[in-house]
C-alpha cells in the first residue's frame, strides 16, 4: 500500500468517526443522511480492496462489538403509512364526516380506539411462524433499513410470540423510544449531551456495534399490524391477543364512541401527559372495525381510517434578521423571515414562513422585530406575532416585489387562488431549479445524492440544464471529478443511484415532473390513460389524434377536475417541455401499467353512477366499479354501457332510457360488487 493510498484510507476513517460523533453523541450532524450513506458506500468499495484491513481501523466494526446488518434495504410486506393531523374540534368533526360519507353509513357513532402517539421511532417487526426474523425502520413506507439484530437486543421484543398456533406471517408496527427518567439518567452518564429522547433512541438504534445498542435503556410498545387475514374484527381486541402472546401495547389503549368521548380522552391524556413515562406527542384515532378500515383503504400514504390529534403547539422568542423572497416550482411568491436560531422543542429553527404578504400586513411584522415562534409537530415554523417594543425604532413594513426578483417576470395575483405569483413559469429559474428539485426528490424518483445542493451545483454549471440531462451525467464526467469534493468513487456512486433509478411506472413519472395541480393521485389518473409507451410518445409528439383521444379520456376520468386537465393540456402544449419529455423517454424505461383489477361481467365496460345509493358512497362504489375492472366516467353518452341508478336519479336515467344503456338498480349492483 502507497502513503497516498494510506493517507486516503485514513482520511475516509476520519470523517466517518468525526460524523458518527456528530450524530450518535452529539446529536449536531453537520452532513446529510445521504451524504454519510455516500460516505459509507465510499468506505465498503475501499474495504471490498483492502480485506486485511484491520478491525480497530474498521469504523463499521468496533472492536467487542458485532456488526450489524449494515442497514440493508428492505421491502415492507405491507406499506407503512404516514398520519393526517388533527388540531381542533371541526378537523376530527370533517375526519368523522368524511369516514361516514365514504360509508355510506346512518349510524353516525363510529367506534374509534385510541392511544397515545409516542415520539420515536416506527420499527416493523415481521414474524414467521411465531419466530423474529426481520426488524426494520420505516424508511420511506416502502423500504426501510434492516436493523435485527440492533432490535434483537431489546427485551420487550418478544423473538418469538406466545402463542399456540402463530400465523404463518406476521407484520407487527410500533415505536421504539427512551423513557423521560432513562433519557436524563443517560444524559448523566453520557459526557456529549442528547438533545432529547427521542434523538437518544434513533442514535441508539442506529448503532454499528450492536453493544452499544444494548447498552441503552431502549423500550418498544405495539400500535398496528400489517395485512393480517386471520385478525380480530376489531382493532382493540387484536391488540388485546397481540398482548397475550408477549407483545408490549400501550397502557393506555381505549376504545370511544363519537367525537365527545374522542374529546374527553383528549383532555384526560392531555392532562395527564407530564405523568406518562414516555414523550407523547398527540393522540392516535382508528377506525377499530377492521372490516370498516379495509373499505376505507388509504388516499396515497395515508389512511382513511385514521388521525393524528397532535397537542398544542411549542413557542418561542427570537428576533427577524431579515427576510427574503422565494419562488416556488409552480412560481408562487412566498416571503420567509430569516430568524436568530432558537432551539424549539429539540429543533434548532432558523427560517419562518410568513405564508403571504396579507399575513405581513395584518400582523405587522417587519425586519429586525422580536417575534414569537410557533412549531407544531412537522408543520413549518411560522410567526404568532410581534413582541411589542414602543422604545424601539422599526423598519418599514416589507411590500411585495413588482417582478420577480430572479427572472424580472412580472408579478401577478392568480385569481383562482389569490396567491402572488411568477408569471414566467418556463424562464424563471427559480421554478426550473424547483421542479429539478422535485424531480430527483423523496416523493417523486428517489435519486439517492442528488438533493438540492447538488442540483443548485449542478444547474448553476450548466451539467443538469432540464430532466434529461440527469441520465448524461457521464458526459460531464471530467468537469465533476474537477469539482471540490467530488472523487471517482463518489461519482461513481451517483451515476448508480441515477441508473437505479432509469425504470420508473408512469403514474410517478407525470407526478415527477412537478406540473401544477398534478399530485400523485391526479397523476395516477393521468396515466391510467394511456395504454402504450409509443402513444405516451405520439401524445408528446403533438400527434393531435392521438391527443384528442387522451383529453377526451381524461374529461370523463370521474375525480380528475378541470383544473388539473387544463394545467397538465398547458404543460403539454409548450414546445420546450416536449422536447424534454421526448429526450427523457429515450433515457429511461418507462412502465405503463393499468390498475389491479379482477375479471368480472363489468370488466372493460364504461359506467356512470347517478342518484343516492343507500348502501354505500358514491367515493366507495367507484372505487368498487375500477377493482372490477370497470372504467367510471362523469358524462353520459353512446359510448356508456351501463347506467347504476339510486334514488332520486334524474336527466342521466332519462338519457339513458333514450339511448338504450343497460340500466342497473342499487341491488342488482351490490350484488356484483360483492363477486
Amino acid at each position: 500500500m502507497t502513503s497516498n493510498q494510506e493517507k486516503k484510507i485514513k482520511d475516509i476513517i476520519d470523517k466517518i468517526n468525526y460524523h458518527n460523533d456528530l450524530y450518535y453523541n452529539k446529536d449536531n450532524p453537520e452532513i446529510s443522511d445521504a451524504e454519510y450513506d455516500r460516505l459509507i458506500s465510499k468506505f465498503k468499495e475501499i474495504q471490498k480492496k483492502l480485506p486485511n484491513l484491520r478491525n480497530e481501523d474498521n469504523p463499521l466494526m468496533k472492536i467487542g462489538g458485532k456488526s450489524s446488518d449494515e442497514f440493508t434495504k428492505f421491502n415492507h410486506p405491507t406499506r407503512m403509512l404516514s398520519l393526517d393531523n388533527a388540531m381542533t374540534r371541526s378537523d376530527l368533526e370533517n375526519f368523522i364526516k368524511k369516514i361516514i360519507r365514504f360509508l355510506s353509513l346512518k349510524d353516525t357513532n363510529i367506534q374509534f380506539s385510541i392511544e397515545p402517539k409516542i415520539d420515536g421511532l416506527s420499527v416493523n417487526l415481521i414474524y414467521e411462524f411465531g419466530q423474529l426474523k426481520v426488524a426494520a425502520t420505516r424508511g420511506d413506507g416502502l423500504d426501510g433499513e434492516i436493523i435485527t439484530s440492533n432490535v434483537s437486543t431489546i427485551k420487550e421484543i418478544p423473538q418469538k410470540l406466545k402463542s399456540k398456533s402463530p400465523p404463518k406471517k406476521l407484520e407487527i408496527r410500533g415505536e421504539i423510544f427512551i423513557t423521560k427518567k432513562d433519557f436524563l439518567e443517560l444524559n448523566e452518564k453520557s459526557k456529549n449531551q442528547f438533545a432529547n429522547p427521542r434523538n437518544a433512541a434513533a442514535g441508539s438504534l442506529r448503532q454499528l456495534d450492536v453493544k452499544i445498542t444494548e447498552s441503552r435503556p431502549l423500550k418498544f410498545i405495539a400500535h398496528g399490524f400489517g395485512v393480517y387475514e386471520e385478525g380480530k374484527k376489531t382493532y382493540y381486541d387484536q391488540m388485546m391477543e397481540f398482548k397475550s402472546w408477549g407483545v408490549p401495547i400501550s397502557p393506555y389503549l381505549t376504545v370511544a364512541n363519537g367525537i365527545d368521548d374522542l374529546l374527553k380522552n383528549y383532555t384526560f391524556i392531555s392532562d395527564k401527559r407530564s405523568e406518562i413515562p414516555y414523550d407523547i406527542d398527540g393522540l392516535v384515532y382508528k377506525v377499530n372495525d377492521t372490516l370498516y378500515q379495509s373499505r376505507l383503504g388509504i388516499v396515497g400514504k395515508t389512511p382513511r381510517w385514521a388521525v393524528a390529534h397532535k397537542f398544542a403547539s411549542e413557542t418561542a422568542k427570537t428576533s427577524i434578521k431579515k427576510i427574503d423572497i422565494q419562488i416556488g416550482r409552480t412560481g408562487s411568491v412566498t416571503p420567509v423571515a430569516r430568524l436568530e436560531p432558537i432551539n424549539i422543542g429539540g429543533v434548532l429553527v432558523s427560517n419562518a414562513t410568513l405564508h403571504n404578504f396579507e399575513e405581513i400586513e395584518k400582523k405587522d411584522i417587519r425586519e429586525g422585530d422580536t417575534v414569537v415562534i410557533e412549531r407544531a409537530g412537522d408543520v413549518i415554523p411560522h410567526i404568532l406575532n410581534v413582541v411589542s417594543d414602543k422604545n424601539k425604532k422599526r423598519s418599514s413594513l416589507f411590500k411585495p416585489p413588482k417582478n420577480c426578483p430572479v427572472c424580472g417576470s412580472c408579478i401577478i395575483i392568480d385569481p383562482d387562488e389569490v396567491v402572488v405569483r411568477c408569471s414566467g413559469t418556463y424562464i424563471c429559474e427559480a421554478q426550473i431549479i424547483g421542479r429539478l428539485k422535485h424531480f430527483v426528490s423523496r416523493s417523486a424518483l428517489d435519486i439517492e445524492g442528488l438533493g438540492d445542493k447538488q442540483i443548485n451545483l449542478f444547474y448553476k454549471e450548466k451539467i443538469i440544464k432540464n430532466y434529461g440531462d440527469i441520465f448524461k451525467l457521464e458526459k460531464n464526467r471530467r468537469k465533476i471529478l474537477n469539482m471540490e469534493g467530488w472523487g471517482e468513487l463518489s461519482f461513481k456512486n451517483l451515476v448508480e443511484a441515477v441508473n437505479d433509478k432509469r425504470k420508473i411506472e408512469l403514474s410517478k413519472f407525470i407526478y415527477s415532473l412537478g406540473i401544477r395541480f398534478i399530485g400523485e393521485k391526479n397523476a395516477q389518473a393521468i396515466a391510467l390513460a394511456f395504454k402504450s409507451k409509443n402513444e405516451f410518445r405520439r401524445f408528446y409528439n403533438n400527434d393531435q389524434e392521438v391527443k384528442k383521444d387522451i383529453f377526451n379520456i381524461l374529461e370523463n376520468t370521474d375525480g380528475l377536475g378541470p383544473k388539473a386537465i387544463e394545467s397538465f393540456n398547458e404543460y403539454s402544449d409548450y414546445k420546450d417541455n416536449r422536447n424534454q419529455i421526448l429526450s427523457l423517454i429515450e433515457e429511461v424505461n418507462l412502465v405503463i401499467s393499468s390498475l389491479k383489477t379482477v375479471e368480472s361481467p363489468i370488466t372493460g365496460k364504461k359506467i356512470i353512477f347517478t342518484g343516492t345509493l343507500n348502501s354505500m358512497s358514491r367515493a366507495e362504489a367507484k372505487s368498487m366499479a375500477e377493482k372490477l375492472g370497470a372504467k367510471v366516467v362523469s358524462s353520459i353518452n353512446k359510448s356508456t354501457d351501463i347506467l347504476i341508478a339510486g334514488e332520486k336519479s334524474g336527466s342521466k336515467l332519462k338519457k339513458a332510457n333514450e339511448l338504450g344503456i343497460e340500466i342497473m338498480n342499487e341491488e342488482s349492483w351490490r350484488k356484483l360488487s360483492l363477486l
